[in-house]
């Protein structure tokens, strides 16, 4: 008996350890999301739960109390810079995103500091670090729950909650020309005789209408660095274009137009984009 025993316990043991590592589908699966909006990335992981022809809103999820926004574990966020939210800053960090959905169609969207607990278990209103209302609106049928970030700008965003025919959004904002500033110059000071440092520089300055006068020099250094790419003469046009001096843009397209097409030949990726500039600057010669 003791030496059937002694073979038991093991095998028990090694049927139970077997039984919790099995995987398993999960009726509400985890997603893993994440969005660079300008240099700032924000990673939501959360689970998905379905419609399944259940009511949700008043049923599944009462109104008026804490609601876990997902399935399973606390949905986290997590912003790897400072951001808005709701135009209330929040430090960069990881958050649970709670939500309290109400009748009338007004939410309360809660970060709270204590990323890890299951559902609402963990959450203290105490540990909220902020709280701010959103309008739910009637949208599509969604079968199954999301978090998304849209309406991307170099600057903002919506964080967008859908599940069956009700999406609310809150906006976000983030700190671009700061960080993207100290890049630049951080850049500039140890690019040597790199000309693509000085060009894709200036290229951002004049895509965004930000210091003109420095990119005119980063543009020139481009340009006697590598005096036979199409790149510095194509920034140089669009630099004299934003000056109003479209005699001398077009002079400098169409330098740029024939040094691209040296270098690549038919397969210029941006003859068509530089000619339409051309005919443009030409209609503006008085």
């Amino acid at each position: 008996m003791k030496y059937r025993l002694f073979l038991w316990i093991p095998l028990w043991v090694v049927c139970s350890s077997s039984l919790w590592a099995q995987e398993l589908p999960l009726a509400s699966p985890k997603c893993e999301y994440s969005q660079i909006v300008g240099l700032t990335k924000i990673s939501i992981q959360y689970s998905r739960p379905g419609v399944k022809g259940r009511k949700i809103w008043g049923h599944l999820v009462p109104y008026d109390a804490v609601w876990r926004t997902g399935a399973n574990e606390a949905t986290v966020i997590t912003f790897s810079d400072d951001v808005w939210f709701n135009d209330l800053r929040i430090a960069a960090g990881s958050y649970a995103l709670y939500t309290i959905p109400h009748r009338r169609g007004e939410w309360d969207v809660i970060l709270n500091r204590n990323a890890k607990s299951w559902g609402t278990t963990g959450f203290r209103p105490e540990d909220n670090v902020l709280s701010v209302k959103a309008r739910s609106r009637k949208a599509p049928f969604s079968e199954t729950f999301s978090i998304t970030i849209e309406n991307i700008t170099r600057t903002t965003a919506l964080l967008v909650m859908r599940w069956e025919k009700t999406a609310v959004s809150v906006p976000i904002r983030v700190e671009v020309d700061e960080k993207v500033n100290r890049n630049i110059t951080e850049a500039i000071r140890t690019a040597g005789n790199n000309w693509l440092v000085y060009a894709n520089s200036a290229e951002y300055c004049l895509r965004n209408n930000i210091r003109l006068s420095e990119a005119k020099q980063w543009i020139d250094k481009a340009m006697e660095l590598k005096p036979q790419s199409f790149f510095p003469y194509w920034l140089k046009a669009d630099y004299m274009a934003l000056q109003g001096d479209f005699k001398q843009a077009v002079q400098l397209a169409e330098e740029a137009l024939r040094l691209g097409i040296a270098e690549s030949g038919s397969n210029f990726s941006y003859r068509q984009d530089i000619e339409k500039s051309i005919a443009l600057w030409r209609s503006k010669i008085n």
